[in-house]
C-alpha cells in the first residue's frame, strides 16, 4: 500500500468536478406500462368519480366506494403516483402519514370530500392521462438516492479493488482475518460496530458528539480500516446542510490506531462549489478552510469526490 499526502487525494478531487448528470444516479423507471398499475388507477378514478356524485344521495353506497378505494391504495404498488395522493400534499397530508395512521377510512372520507370539493371538477374539465402518473414518479426520483452514496463507494471499491474478494464482512472474526471488505454500521451492522470498536480500541468520538450517529460503511483494504460517511449532495438547504456540516466534522476527529482512518466522501454538483469558491468570508469558503485544516491536523484522514476516491482505492493497490 503507497498512499499519497492527503491533501494530494483532496487537490485531485478539487481539480475533477463532479458531472451535472451522472450516469451513475440516473433512475429511468418507466411504470405506466405496468398494466396491473394501470389497471387499479383508472378502477380508482373510476370509484372517487362515483364517489363524488353518491357522497350527498346515498351515504351507504358511499361507504362501500370508500372500502373499495381503500383496498386499492393498500394493495396496489406505487398507487401513490396518482393526481388523487399528490393533491393530499395540498392538505398536509403524506401517503407515509395516511399508511402508519389507525383510522385509515375516517381519514379517507375527509380526503375524498375535500378532493371532490376543490379538485375533481377542474380535472374532470381538462382530462385525465396516464402521463401524470409517469410524471408523479420521475419528480419524486431524488427520493430514492438516499443511500445512492453509499452504493457509489462500494461499487467503486468492488471495481477497483476486486470483485471477487470485496465482500460483505459480518462477523468480527471476518473483519480480522479478511484483507479486503466492508461492513454497514448505519444499517444492519451496528453490532458489528460496537464489536469493531473494542477489538481495535478505537474511541469513535465522533459518534459520542453527534447523537450516537453511526458512520455509513467501514472498508477494510490491506489490513487498513477507513471509517466513511458517503453523502451524495447536488445542493445546499435543510436536511442537506447538516449532511456537509457533518461529513466535514467526520474528518477532524483521529484515532492513535495507525491503522484506522477517517474518509468523507461528496460526489454531486455541490462539490464543486468547494472549486469555484474565492478566498472570501461566505459559508462554502469556511467549509473548505475547514477541510483543510482538518486535513491537515489529521493526516491519515481524507476528504475527496469520485476522482479523488478512485485514486486513493488504486494506490492503495500499490
Amino acid at each position: 500500500m503507497s498512499l499519497r499526502r492527503n491533501k494530494e487525494y483532496w487537490n485531485i478531487s478539487l481539480q475533477n468536478p463532479e458531472p451535472l448528470v451522472d450516469e451513475y444516479y440516473i433512475i429511468d423507471n418507466v411504470i405506466i406500462q405496468d398494466e396491473n398499475l394501470i389497471n387499479a388507477i383508472e378502477r380508482l378514478r373510476e370509484l372517487i368519480v362515483s364517489y363524488c356524485v353518491i357522497i350527498e344521495k346515498d351515504k351507504n353506497v358511499a361507504e362501500k366506494i370508500i372500502d373499495e378505494i381503500h383496498q386499492i391504495l393498500k394493495s396496489s404498488d406505487k398507487i401513490q403516483y396518482t393526481e388523487f395522493i399528490a393533491f393530499w400534499k395540498v392538505l398536509d397530508i403524506s401517503f407515509t402519514i395516511f399508511n402508519q395512521s389507525e383510522n385509515q377510512k375516517d381519514i379517507l372520507s375527509k380526503l375524498l370530500k375535500e378532493y371532490c370539493l376543490r379538485r375533481k371538477r377542474l380535472y374532470d374539465r381538462l382530462g385525465y392521462s396516464n402521463i401524470t402518473v409517469q410524471a408523479l414518479y420521475d419528480s419524486g426520483a431524488s427520493r430514492q438516492k438516499g443511500v445512492s452514496g453509499i452504493k457509489k463507494v462500494l461499487n467503486l471499491a468492488g471495481e477497483i479493488l476486486s470483485p471477487n474478494e470485496f465482500k460483505h464482512l459480518k462477523t468480527i472474526e471476518e473483519i480480522k482475518n479478511f484483507n479486503i471488505g466492508y461492513f454497514l454500521p448505519d444499517q444492519k451492522d451496528k453490532e458489528l460496530f460496537e464489536q469493531f470498536l473494542k477489538e481495535f480500541d478505537i474511541n469513535y468520538e465522533f459518534g459520542k458528539n453527534h447523537q450516537g450517529k453511526y458512520p455509513d460503511i467501514v472498508l477494510k483494504i490491506n489490513n487498513h480500516f477507513f471509517i466513511t460517511e458517503a453523502k451524495h449532495i447536488k445542493e445546499a438547504g435543510g436536511a442537506q446542510n447538516k449532511q456537509i456540516t457533518e461529513t466535514i466534522e467526520f474528518i477532524k476527529y483521529s484515532e492513535e490506531n495507525k491503522i484506522v482512518h477517517y474518509l468523507s466522501f461528496i460526489d454531486g454538483i455541490y462539490f464543486n462549489n468547494f472549486i469555484r469558491v474565492q478566498n472570501d468570508e461566505s459559508k462554502i469558503s469556511q467549509q473548505k478552510k475547514d477541510i483543510e485544516k482538518y486535513l491537515d491536523e489529521n493526516p491519515r484522514n481524507f476528504f475527496v469526490n469520485t476522482a479523488g476516491l478512485r485514486a486513493l482505492l488504486q494506490d492503495l493497490l500499490k
